[in-house]
Parts: C-alpha cells; sequence; structure tokens
C-alpha cells in the first residue's frame, strides 16, 4: 500500500497525507464518538482546552467480555491488556492497577452461593482493605449486585439487602450484567470532563475517585437539595441507574478548579467494645468474628453481642484538604433507627462516640428488606464537601433481640423466621385478584370470618365489587389464551386487565379509615399474622385447610413450625394431641408474640391463603460466611440491681441455665460452684455447644 501511493503524483501525495493528519487529529480531538450533549459537551470542551479528556485513563474488562464497555465511544481511552504479570484478566481484580482505571465485572453466584463480587469482598476483612487500596489508588470497580439487594425473603422474589457494609470503594448497580454500563460510561466521561490542572492534581494526590464519588452522589437524582446528601438517598449501598444525571456529573466535574477540589475524609476506631465468643456472642471459628473492617474510609462491624449496647470512638482526625485548609467534620444518621443510636460529637475535637443497640430490619424507600446501619462522615473545606467515609453496622438477618422497658436486652432468637409475608411485589400480578377475592368473600369459613374482623362491610363490599370485572375479563384471558390462533387478541386483553387491576389496588375505600383496596389487603393480613391465637383457636380448621391446600406441603410445613416453637419452650402437646401455648397468654413477652407470628405466616401462606401468598418456610437466610445457625433462643437473667447474671436458654424443648461468664449451670444458678465451661461446634450446618 505505501509502495502504491509513492508512485502517485507528489500533488495527490501531499493532499493524501494531509487527510490522513487531519483524520488522526480529529479523531484525537475527539473524547467521545457520542452523538448526545453529553458528548458534545465533553468534544467542545477539550478542543477548547478546559477538559481533560481520556489520555491517561485506563479501562478494564474482568468478565471475559460479558458485558464490555464499547470502547470504540471513547477513542483516548486506554485499554489495559493482562499478562502474566498483572495477574488473570477474570474475575474479581486481585491486583492494584498503576494508572488510574475504571472496570466493571458483571459476574455473579447466586445469592446462596457465595453472591456478588462486591458482597465477597465484603464478608473478609482483607477484601475490605483491598477495596480501600483501590479507591485510594485511583482504581475504581463496578459490580452488579444481580441477586443481593432485592424485594423479597429467602430467594422468592429476592432475598433483601445482603450487604454487610456499605463504602464508597467501589459502585453497585442494581440489576444483573449490564446494569453497570451506565456507570461506566457517567463515570468515564466525569473523568474525562475535569480540567487539566485538575484532573492532574487528583490523580497525583490519589482521590481521583473519591472526588469521583462525590460528584455521583450529590448529582442523584434523588438530591434535590442540599441537605439531601446527607441522608440515606445520595448513599445507598447499591444505585439505580434511573437517578443518574450524567450530564450533571461532567458540569459538576468541569466547573471544579484545583481549589474547588474536596478533602479526604479519613476515620479510625480508637476505642470499641470488645466482646468475647462463648460470652458475647456464639460461633464456629470458620465465621467472620465481628470486624469486617477497619479502614480509613470503611469500618464495619457484625453487632452481634447479646448484651444491651454497642459503643465506638472514631477519630476523623486525620482528615486532610489538598490545600491545607481547616475542613468541618459531619457525622450524619444514612440509614436506621435514630431512637436506638446516639451519636456524641465535639465541635472542637474530629472526635464521635457511638452509642448504638441492635434493631429490627426497615424497608428502604424501594421497599427492599435491610438489616444494616449506616453512618457517614462528611468532610468540608468550605467550598466543596467529600464522598463519605462510612461506619456500617450489620444485624444477622436470622436473630431479633427484644427489650424491655427499662432499656435491656431480655431475649434473643437465633433462628427467626422469614419475615415476608409473600405478597406480589409487582402491582400488575394476578395474584392480587385472588387477595382481593380471599377478603371480600362472604361464607367461605375461617377466611371470612377473619376478613369480618378486620374489615368494614362497606370496604369488604367496595373490594368485592373491584373484583368483579377483573375477574370476568381475567377468565375471558385465559379462554382466549386457550386458543392458538387467538394469542395476539390474548396478550392484547391481559395487558388491559393489569393495566385495571393497577388502578383498582389504588382505589379508595369507603369510609373514615383512608384506606385504598392495596393497603386494606395489607393492613388484614399483617393483623391476621398478629393474632397470637390464631393456631390454638381454630386448630381443626386451619388443619383442614392444610389438607386441601393447593400446596402439598402445608401440613408438613406447619407441622415443622409447630415443632420450632415446641423446641423454643413457646408450645406444647396436650394429652389429646392438641397443640396450647406453654406460657399464659397475658404473660407472653414479645420475642415469645413475634415467633408465634413466624407460625402464623406459615398458616397464612400455606393454608389460609396459599394462592395468594408465596414465600418460603424456611428460617430466615443468612449468608454462611458470617454466622452459623442456631436453633436456640435466650433470656437473659438480670438482678434486682439491674446487672446481668446469665440467662436462660430454650432448646429442643428443653431449658439451660448459663452465668454471665457464659459457663452451663447444670444445677441452675443456686449452684453456680458447678459451672462448666462450653464448646461450640458446628455439626451439620448448625451451631452446637456442650459442656467443656
Amino acid at each position: 500500500m505505501l509502495r502504491a501511493v509513492r508512485m502517485l503524483p507528489f500533488d495527490l501525495r501531499q493532499a493524501l497525507f494531509g487527510l490522513a493528519v487531519f483524520f488522526a487529529f480529529h479523531a484525537e480531538a475527539q473524547v467521545a464518538q457520542r452523538g448526545d450533549a453529553v458528548g458534545k459537551l465533553l468534544n467542545e470542551w477539550y478542543q477548547a482546552g478546559s477538559a481533560a479528556g481520556l489520555a491517561e485513563i485506563y479501562y478494564e474488562n474482568r468478565d471475559g467480555q460479558h458485558s464490555p464497555l464499547n470502547v470504540a465511544q471513547y477513542p483516548q481511552l486506554q485499554v489495559f491488556q493482562a499478562d502474566a504479570k498483572t495477574g488473570p484478566d477474570k474475575g474479581p481484580s486481585v491486583v492494584l492497577r498503576a494508572h488510574p482505571t475504571v472496570g466493571n465485572c458483571s459476574m455473579s453466584a447466586p445469592a446462596e452461593k457465595g453472591g456478588s463480587l462486591p458482597r465477597m469482598y465484603q464478608v473478609d476483612p482483607k477484601g475490605q482493605k483491598f477495596l480501600m487500596m483501590q479507591y485510594l489508588a485511583n482504581n475504581l470497580m463496578i459490580y452488579p449486585e444481580h441477586q443481593d439487594y432485592d424485594i423479597g425473603g429467602n430467594g422468592v422474589d429476592g432475598y433483601g439487602d445482603l450487604y454487610p457494609s456499605n463504602n464508597a470503594c467501589t459502585l453497585i448497580s442494581q440489576g444483573s450484567s449490564g446494569s453497570d454500563q451506565p456507570f461506566l460510561n457517567a463515570v468515564l466521561t466525569t473523568i474525562a470532563a475535569f480540567p487539566p490542572d485538575t484532573q492532574r492534581t487528583l490523580i497525583d494526590k490519589r482521590i481521583l475517585m473519591p472526588t469521583v464519588q462525590a460528584i455521583l452522589r450529590q448529582s442523584n437524582k434523588q438530591v434535590k437539595k442540599e441537605a439531601d446528601y446527607f441522608t440515606g438517598v445520595a448513599h445507598p449501598v447499591v444505585f439505580d441507574a434511573g437517578n443518574l444525571d450524567e450530564e450533571k456529573m461532567i458540569q459538576m466535574a468541569h466547573d471544579m478548579r484545583p481549589p474547588m477540589i474536596p478533602p479526604l475524609v479519613q476515620i479510625e476506631v480508637v476505642e470499641e467494645t470488645e466482646l468475647k465468643p462463648g460470652k458475647d456472642y456464639f460461633e464456629t471459628d470458620r465465621a467472620q468474628l465481628y470486624k469486617l473492617a477497619d479502614t480509613p474510609v470503611s469500618v464495619a462491624r457484625i453487632l452481634r453481642s447479646n448484651s444491651t449496647e454497642y459503643t465506638m470512638v472514631l477519630s476523623a482526625k486525620k482528615s486532610a484538604d489538598i490545600l491545607g485548609r481547616p475542613i468541618q467534620l459531619r457525622w450524619q444518621l444514612l440509614q436506621g433507627d435514630s431512637r436506638l443510636i446516639k451519636l456524641e460529637t465535639n465541635e472542637k475535637e474530629p472526635v464521635a462516640r457511638l452509642h448504638i443497640k441492635w434493631q429490627p430490619p426497615a424497608k428502604t424507600a424501594s421497599g427492599i428488606r435491610s438489616h444494616r446501619v449506616d453512618i457517614g462522615v462528611f468532610a468540608s473545606n468550605g467550598i466543596s464537601t467529600s464522598a463519605p467515609a462510612i461506619v456500617s453496622f450489620y444485624m444477622l438477618p436470622n436473630e431479633m433481640h427484644f427489650y424491655d422497658s427499662k432499656g435491656r436486652v431480655t431475649d434473643i432468637c437465633y433462628q427467626t423466621h422469614n419475615p415476608e409475608a409473600g405478597l406480589p411485589v409487582s402491582p400488575r400480578d394476578p395474584r392480587w385478584m385472588k387477595a382481593m377475592l380471599a377478603l371480600s368473600l362472604a361464607g367461605d369459613g375461617l377466611r371470612s370470618v377473619l376478613a369480618e374482623k378486620l374489615l368494614m362491610e362497606p370496604e369488604r363490599l367496595a373490594i368485592q365489587k373491584a373484583w368483579l370485572p377483573l375477574n370476568e375479563e381475567w377468565l375471558m384471558v385465559q379462554k382466549l389464551e386457550a386458543d392458538p390462533e387467538k394469542k395476539d387478541q390474548a396478550e392484547q386483553l391481559k395487558k388491559r386487565v393489569l393495566d385495571d387491576l393497577e388502578k383498582a389496588l389504588s382505589l379508595p375505600l369507603p369510609g373514615e379509615r383512608g384506606l385504598t383496596v392495596r393497603s386494606a389487603i395489607e393492613r388484614s393480613l399483617s393483623a391476621i399474622s398478629g393474632f397470637t391465637d390464631l393456631f390454638f383457636a381454630f386448630q381443626r380448621d386451619v388443619l383442614a385447610l392444610a389438607a386441601k391446600s393447593s400446596k402439598a406441603t402445608a401440613t408438613a410445613d406447619i407441622a415443622s413450625e409447630v415443632m420450632r416453637l415446641k423446641n423454643l419452650g413457646i408450645l406444647m402437646e396436650k394429652v389429646d394431641g392438641s397443640i396450647a401455648l406453654a406460657i399464659i397468654p397475658t404473660e407472653l413477652t414479645p420475642a415469645e408474640r413475634y415467633c408465634i407470628n413466624g407460625l402464623n405466616l406459615t398458616i397464612m401462606s400455606q393454608a389460609l391463603y396459599p394462592d395468594v401468598l408465596v414465600r418460603s418456610t424456611a428460617p430466615a437466610w443468612v449468608d454462611p460466611r458470617l454466622s452459623t445457625p442456631k436453633a436456640w433462643r435466650d433470656v437473659n437473667r438480670y438482678d434486682e440491681a439491674g446487672l446481668r447474671q446469665g440467662w436462660i436458654r430454650y432448646q429442643a424443648g428443653r431449658t439451660y441455665w448459663f452465668d454471665n461468664e457464659g459457663r452451663y449451670l447444670p444445677e441452675g444458678p443456686k449452684q453456680a460452684d458447678k459451672a462448666q465451661s462450653v464448646i461450640y461446634e458446628s455439626h451439620q450446618g448448625v451451631l452446637e455447644w456442650r459442656p467443656k
């Protein structure tokens, strides 16, 4: 080809050379070959010399090109090529990259078999440390959550929020493969938009990724005002691409001159409650203890203590501004119940003291059940505010702790039930029609008896009225679907019926309670699950319904739950074979009522409303790397001065006494001199104990 060009006339060769130079310059001058507003702005800024571009930035794909970035859109971007020295090129990142690197890996195991890659890092203190090192070495990886952050329980629809900590060291995208792509693009274009001197400073000072994280979080569409940045909406553990505002991100980056670079907040634990295994918590040596992360940008603990309160003193004195300006710190609760957390700060010292109590799971704004408390620490130089360092406390999903009126822990249940009732997630799920029928139909035995206790007659009739036309149309859909020649017609009608169903669920019901069809259903089912005498008052009806249930395991599932509560000392079997409370009903503790709630949920999903409620009847699932299931409940013993003396353990239908050091008292508390040390071991996936 070169020889052929040399044979051309000189003028033509000169013209071709000039054209080649033009195209080469033009390609180099293009930061992004995107036709949208973001691409146009980046190219204009770069050509004007006000944006740095991507010449110094590398992209790394670690999923074998399963979810690759379209690198052709960014002609300046360097593409990382793995070799023997740089480590494997597939799977979770394990080696720091010397150059500023943005990468992704759309790989994950099922939730119960290891889960997403971010969770793999988070359950290991060494993994948490590596994430911090990446973060402070200008490396940022983006991973999908896959099955680790979804509405549901025990794998039915989802598992809830399975992340034991939160940090800004990675980005986790809502969804599975491909959900990382919008974040890859947004991060790269933000880096490209920085002015050249700003980008150079960020790279040299190794604060490129903390600054990008601050911009991404401040640009979140849910951050409507400045105060919103100091709330959980700006700092979820998993990010939804629908809340990205890429144009706002690049504008913020482009406007950032070096004096506007935010500080880097750094924290460390100065003092905290120390826990002793066998006394304060019970685990095998294989499970992670309770300190999951101790890095300058993230601290994470499993709140597994059986004591009333956990305390921690944190220092942020190592936080710094690149220009040495004084900084102001802000400690803010991002997720959790503020009534169970006391945060003491000192305006004169960069120190905070935390007092935190165990707390039950809460639903996020998107309806996902989460078992984690997050506290953000922010630093400001008066111009810009940093990305947060985050302190996380994780409550194991299979535990429930209960407090008395004096704020002391009374009961701890260690293998609790799946708390999800099993209602449909989507308002377009046909099961809602079955729910409407079940709660509005008169003369339907036990179901009607319960509904009549919970719904006013006008409310019940209004639900039935809304259900009737939906049911007629749904029967027509099923009829059309049975005819192969009318599938298109069936699909059109089905869409219309589901549209109508979604609207029907929002219909207001008559009366002063202000309920909608959906809230009436949810409220009624919640109330039924709270009836402590549901099984005992209607045993025959419940068992008869179970025998006829569409779920073949209904009778066995109820029997299994009854046995579990017998083992915990809450139920007993009478001489005639019927099941009764082992406790006087008026003396039931909140813990015992909660356990009965688990039995009720199983009765509801398997016998009362088997076609409405879909849920797992297994105990609440927990990551086996963090805890080993324990088939007991402990009830703490206190003396008159309020000091804990030990606990009573209910297990396998028997009662065991322990002193406050965790030693077994075979003769009870009056024979403390016979106390025996205890060994905890895992047997077939369950924690067991025995005297030493």
